[in-house]
């Protein structure tokens, strides 16, 4: 029984999500299973007067006392401490909603150890960018070196030119001297 309460407040949590209800959602809503929903997601009980408020403009009541029902065994199931500590490892925001200590506790351990992952997975992204970032310096410090030698390379070659160049224009104008330096 209580895995096919929470296996529908999984299945209405999807409607949750949205900021309102439509019309078939007023009309056919089983109001425990949206508070069920709404208590195992942590959700403030605020969530009652949207509902109400949508509802409303329908012409449609919310069955209040089936949603607050609902909701007080949700938040059964959300105010576990080791629940607590999920949460805050997802990083999930905590409204509040838990009236014992030992789930605000586990929250904030497991939210501290959040923030150390996240940071942790923020070095380590920024670690393989530089890796990346040095390795296409390098790459381009290796062009650089092949361009270098190239540049070196033509330089000779160039001497060369002029020097033969030198050496046929004097052989065409007579001056036969010949130049075997290069």
């Amino acid at each position: 029984m209580r895995y096919l309460q929470l296996a529908l407040a999984l299945s209405v949590l999807s409607l949750t999500q949205c900021t309102s209800l439509s019309l078939e959602e007023c009309r056919n809503s089983d109001w425990y299973t949206l508070g069920l929903a709404d208590g195992n997601r942590g959700a403030t009980a605020t969530q009652l007067n949207q509902y109400q408020k949508d509802c409303h403009e329908f012409n449609l009541k919310v069955d209040a006392t089936q949603w607050q029902q609902g909701y007080q065994q949700g938040l059964i199931n959300y105010c576990l401490p080791e629940n607590g500590y999920r949460v805050g490892l997802a990083g999930e925001h905590y409204y509040g909603v838990c009236s014992n200590n030992q789930f605000v506790e586990r929250y904030n351990q497991g939210y501290e150890r959040y923030l150390v992952n996240k940071r942790l997975a923020e070095i380590a992204e920024r670690l393989y960018a530089i890796d990346t970032e040095i390795g296409s310096i390098d790459n381009k410090l290796n062009n650089l070196t092949d361009k270098a030698a190239l540049l070196k390379q033509k330089n000779v070659l160039l001497n060369e030119k002029n020097h033969l160049l030198d050496e046929r224009l004097r052989l065409r104008q007579g001056d036969i001297r010949f130049d075997f330096r290069f």
